[in-house]
């Protein structure tokens, strides 16, 4: 069966489950009063600090996004405290949202744009992006900073599991969290890894991906080639390593909701509103 096909078929109740976990953990919260409006529903509560929230971003937009970089992704209250804690949050943060965008990017152009294009000439320029020359940078970046999240997991471990601060109490979640991750994170490597050791897995089109060229390798997969050097003479099966790395993905997102991973989304709603409580008019927060 396309992998295509089977993707979706994964993708789409994965989906489901994943926002209908926010709604219940979005619901939680707007069970709270809301100044101004204590007897309005969840979901006109939920309207009312949408359209607050829009309103107050367009009145200092810069404001916003300043804070939101510096404070949420940058996190530099942390810096001040802790230059390792700050080191590893920022690479874990940071490595996310830029993977996220640039592998949306890449996505989009490369699949849809280019399905598009085909009966829409409009959208021809999209190729550029799947055999062009951007292509490879797209997926260098994509895999600079899938590399920035794999050391930020690897600092966070190690601080966790051998520095062990005092003041640090671990628990059975974040255990599975951080090795979640780094599962996540090494076997997606792996799985670049053994395409470029083994050409044959790209001919058969085993994957869903179109991949650059060979001689790109060395710089634009350049964990990944690291990797392929002590796989060439190993054979696994490829559908296996798919299933294996794109099942838990599925599953990771489907978590979310339910983990201490919902402050990827929360804290940036937390940081704005307390910074804006506490000096709405400064010029530099």
């Amino acid at each position: 069966m396309d992998k295509h096909l089977i993707f979706y078929a994964m993708f789409i109740p994965a989906m489901h489950l994943f926002f209908l976990g926010m709604w219940f953990r979005l619901s939680l919260y707007l069970r709270g009063t809301l100044e101004g409006a204590e007897d309005v529903t969840r979901w006109g509560k939920l309207r009312i600090l949408l359209s607050r929230g829009w309103r107050g971003f367009w009145k200092r937009p810069d404001w916003y996004i300043r804070i939101l970089v510096m404070d949420v992704i940058f996190h530099r209250k942390l810096f001040g405290q802790s230059f390792y804690r700050w080191l590893a949050h920022t690479l874990l943060v940071f490595g996310f949202v830029a993977t996220f965008i640039v592998d949306m990017i890449k996505g989009f152009t490369t699949g849809y744009l280019v399905e598009w294009s085909h009966s829409v000439p409009f959208f021809s320029f999209a190729h550029v992006f799947k055999t062009g020359g951007i292509r490879p940078f797209l997926d260098f970046f994509l895999e600079f900073f899938s590399f920035l999240i794999l050391v930020g997991c690897v600092l966070a471990i190690i601080r966790r599991f051998f520095i062990r601060p005092d003041q640090l109490k671990t628990e059975e979640e974040d255990i599975v969290t951080l090795l979640f991750i780094l599962y996540l994170v090494l076997s997606g490597f792996f799985i670049e890894g053994y395409r470029i050791a083994h050409p044959e897995v790209v001919a058969s089109r085993v994957y869903m991906a179109d991949f650059t060229p060979p001689s790109a390798n060395n710089w634009v997969s350049f964990f990944g080639y690291f990797l392929a050097l002590f796989l060439k003479d190993i054979t696994i099966n490829p559908h296996f390593l798919w299933y294996a790395h794109v099942i838990p993905c599925l599953v990771w997102f489907v978590y979310i909701p339910h983990s201490k991973l919902l402050h990827i989304f929360t804290s940036s709603v937390t940081v704005i509103a307390d910074r804006a409580k506490q000096k709405p008019h400064a010029k530099d927060q």
